[in-house]
């Protein structure tokens, strides 16, 4: 997880190491976050 513009939003990614890739998962704001799921968030 990383806060964005001075904590008003969130971002999780997942690390392709072997890949050197970033996937985006997830932004929004910290009332939306409270409302995912983290280890299983997906986009789709």
């Amino acid at each position: 997880m990383f806060n964005i513009a001075r904590n008003k939003y969130r971002l999780i990614v997942q690390i392709c190491y072997l890949r050197q890739w970033v996937f985006i998962k997830f932004i929004g704001t910290h009332s939306e976050y409270d409302k995912v799921d983290v280890p299983t968030v997906d986009l789709f």
